[in-house]
């Protein structure tokens, strides 16, 4: 989601979409876990299909098109699980980035604050 000029922020769609996003993050990186997880046993499985014995059924074993889909299968899930991750921090970045403003707006406004600009060189000037 990227912002062009001065496009409003909808607090509440910043907290769905990073509940979406973690969510999604979540699961795709529980599924690469398992994914890893079963990475013995497919290789097992191969080398016993194998013609070779020993090192050379390990090798035959990793380069077999079956293993080299489930690695690709592992990547692509794990990437989906990053990707999503990334966008989870952002969204809830830029969450708590409107909130802060939202607060230092607020707190003008308790001030009866007009102009803000002014206001901040003021202090800014008497800090000097």
């Amino acid at each position: 989601m990227q912002q062009q000029g001065k496009r409003k922020i909808n607090p509440d769609e910043l907290a769905e979409r990073a509940r979406r996003h973690a969510q999604q993050s979540r699961q795709s990186l529980q599924v690469a876990a398992r994914l890893a997880e079963l990475f013995p046993q497919v290789l097992r499985s191969i080398k016993k299909s194998c013609s070779s014995k020993g090192s050379q059924a390990d090798r035959e074993a990793l380069t077999h098109p079956d293993y080299l889909a489930k690695l690709d299968q592992y990547i692509a899930v794990l990437g989906e699980g990053l990707e999503a991750r990334v966008q989870y921090e952002t969204h809830r970045m830029m969450l708590q980035a409107w909130q802060s403003e939202n607060a230092f707006h607020k707190a003008f406004d308790r001030l009866k604050v007009h102009d803000k600009r002014r206001f901040v060189a003021s202090q800014s000037a008497k800090r000097s």
